[in-house]
């Protein structure tokens, strides 16, 4: 309030020579906007001038309106307003950072003459408190000439006002508070209905562990928070009356739900299996959010606003384009997310259309992305119920499929078991007999003489039923092993003087083929170790004699037995042909025949290194092999160091 002194020179003051404005008479109900044949500007660069300056300014200028296009500074707009009869109490409409407004009659002012309010003045200090839109209060004495003089102080790239126009709009109070109290109860119902849906989705996220409802709970919850904050519930409860309430929550709020949403389309409709190139092109989006979230941060509200507007509208029309193809190969549950996504669209195409000025702004145009989004957010909800009972039918099928596996699996493990009894029983049966026959071969090749023709014969057969009792052998081995018949003793061996006679056992064979067999040993002390030297010395024979059988006349097999701090290794390296891929598959199963042939056509019954792999693993171990085709094959049994006794 200006002092006394003041005042009275404002009372004798003239009103100078300054453009007037038209008079603007408050004669029907409902909004006035006020145009520009109706005001006056004064513009304020330093923020320095007084009421009583303005009064006798003759700068002003007419008609006028508040655009972003106006250098920086304060500004004075002057109206001249005349109310009818019954039309006494008005609230004026001006959405800008800070307002003070002065009423003058007859060039006098009035008492409660200073009015102030705007999106930076803190609620308690406004005429009347509301959060949005900022109101002045005004009351008018019918039929009588008010001169209205408005300081303003506003930024135009605020995130309040974006680079646009300051709309000035006058509204007979019971209307504007009905619409106000209307407003607030639809958009808290509205809020309130999301924030019912998010927390239902959150207990069914929690149960099913189903991505796509926690980014439903996202997106729902950020828009409930939005058009709370948007009408003014958030700034009543958590923000203090004291404190102007900081408007760019809403911008980041929207931001955060359009990622949301993004996020629920990628996960709902598995865009990285149904729709690969718009599964690129969504998490693309995703991350260019980050940029009018950084235009935001600092100060650049009109190109943030730009920009996330051009992100809605890819965001719309990707997501609807993802769906879509979806659809069409065959996504089960893509026709409920296109339902639900098609008012959003429209209502997101009308909202930017709007903001671009290609259509007028009309309650319809103006919600058209918080009604598209809110039938969006509802019809998404049913789409999550048909995933449920997508998921429930899913997940019946695969206990079902689990329940015959495991049943298929236990009937194959049964199965396995007859076969190894049958096999082993089998095996037992006929070794007998074979011995048997053996030994009669041998009886009657003693009792005939020395020049007999026969004597050849009874040697291929007694040949024959060596290597059938060898193969018959092989067969209660693996048996026995595979049933867990076979008892491992362990006992403290030492590996040296072991290794050194298995490979002189083979040194006859060795020579008959025109093969080297070496054993490079330790070069001092011993290798003493905890183990089972039947089984092992059984695993170095197969081994061994795999070496001999497939290394050509003249080659070199060499065993290495080597001490390491971790391991003691035992390597049998041949020069036979080496493994092929295919050969390495299925190196270590049972009755595999591999690429290479014998290079002595000696029998090869499948079981030798399938044995040897069973046998290195019950002592502790594993088998290793390095082989190259044409340059022969290491295989390696690997004992760990625990097994080891210095």
């Amino acid at each position: 309030m200006p002092p006394g002194s003041i005042l009275l020179f404002l009372i004798l003051l003239p009103s100078g020579n300054a453009a007037q404005p038209a008079v603007l008479r408050l004669e029907h109900a409902g909004i006035v906007s006020v145009t520009e044949p109706y005001t006056a500007l004064l513009i304020d660069p330093a923020d320095t001038l007084t009421l009583a300056q303005v009064l006798q300014s003759d700068a002003w200028r007419s008609p006028a309106r508040l655009t972003p296009d106006l250098p920086p500074g304060t500004y004075w707009l002057r109206l001249k307003l005349v109310a009818a009869p019954g039309r006494s109490h008005w609230l004026v409409e001006i959405p800008a950072d800070q307002v003070t407004g002065y009423v003058l009659v007859d060039g006098r002012l009035p008492p409660h003459d200073t009015l102030r309010t705007g999106f930076l003045v803190p609620p308690r200090m406004r005429d009347i408190a509301t959060s949005r839109p900022p109101y002045l209060s005004l009351h008018l004495t019918p039929g009588v000439p008010h001169h209205l003089y408005l300081r303003v102080r506003h930024n135009f790239v605020s995130y309040v006002s974006p680079g646009v126009p300051v709309p000035i709009r006058l509204h007979p109070i019971d209307e504007a508070l009905a619409a106000e109290r209307s407003h607030r109860v639809v958009q808290g119902l509205l809020a309130g209905l999301l924030l019912a849906m998010a927390l239902y989705n959150l207990f069914l996220f929690l149960v099913v562990r189903e991505r796509s409802y926690l980014y439903y709970v996202m997106l729902t919850a950020l828009l409930a928070l939005f058009w709370l904050s948007a009408s003014g519930y958030l700034a009543d409860l958590f923000w203090p009356s004291e404190r102007a309430y900081p408007h760019a929550i809403d911008f980041y709020l929207l931001l955060g739900a359009g990622l949301g949403y993004l996020c629920f389309t990628v996960s709902f409709l598995e865009t990285s299996r149904y729709a690969p190139i718009y599964h690129r092109l969504l998490h693309l989006l995703m991350a260019l959010l980050a940029l009018p979230a950084l235009l935001g941060l600092f100060g650049y509200w009109v190109a943030a606003e730009q920009a996330a507007a051009l992100a809605a509208l890819m965001a719309a029309l990707l997501s609807f384009g993802a769906a879509w193809r979806a659809h069409r190969r065959a996504h089960p549950l893509a026709r409920y997310y296109l339902l639900a996504a098609l008012p959003f669209v429209l209502g997101l195409v009308v909202y930017v259309a709007t903001w671009w000025g290609l259509l007028p702004v009309v309650p319809v145009t103006r919600y058209s992305a918080q009604f598209g989004s809110a039938a969006e957010a509802l019809l998404l909800s049913l789409a999550l119920g048909a995933r449920i009972r997508l998921l429930t039918r899913e997940r019946a099928q695969a206990l079902l499929d689990r329940t015959r596996a495991e049943a298929a699996e236990r009937h194959l493990q049964e199965i396995n078991a007859l076969k190894t009894h049958l096999l082993g029983a089998t095996a037992h049966d006929l070794r007998n007999p074979l011995s048997s026959v053996q030994g009669l071969i041998q009886t009657v090749r003693e009792e005939l003489p020395p020049d007999s023709p026969h004597r050849e014969l009874l040697e291929l057969a007694e040949a024959a039923s060596q290597r059938m009792l060898g193969t018959i052998e092989q067969l209660i081995t693996a048996s026995a092993l595979e049933s867990g018949r076979v008892t491992f003793r362990r006992m403290r061996v030492d590996l040296v003087e072991l290794v050194a006679e298995t490979v002189h056992f083979h040194q006859d064979r060795a020579t008959r083929k025109q093969q080297q067999l070496v054993f490079l040993g330790l070069t001092t002390g011993s290798c003493v170790v905890e183990t089972d030297p039947e089984q092992l010395r059984r695993a170095l024979t197969n081994l061994l004699t795999n070496a001999l059988k497939f290394t050509p006349s003249g080659k070199r097999i060499t065993v290495q037995l080597a001490r390491h701090t971790d391991a003691v290794r035992l390597s049998v390296r041949d020069e036979g042909p080496g493994l092929t891929e295919a050969d390495r598959a299925r190196l270590f199963g049972y009755f595999q025949r591999l690429s290479a042939q014998p290079t002595g056509d000696e029998p090869s019954s499948g079981l030798g290194l399938a044995i040897t792999k069973q046998i290195v693993e019950r002592l502790g171990g594993r088998i290793e092999v390095d082989s190259t085709p044409g340059q022969g094959s290491t295989f390696t049994i690997v004992l760990p160091v625990s097994s080891a006794a210095s």
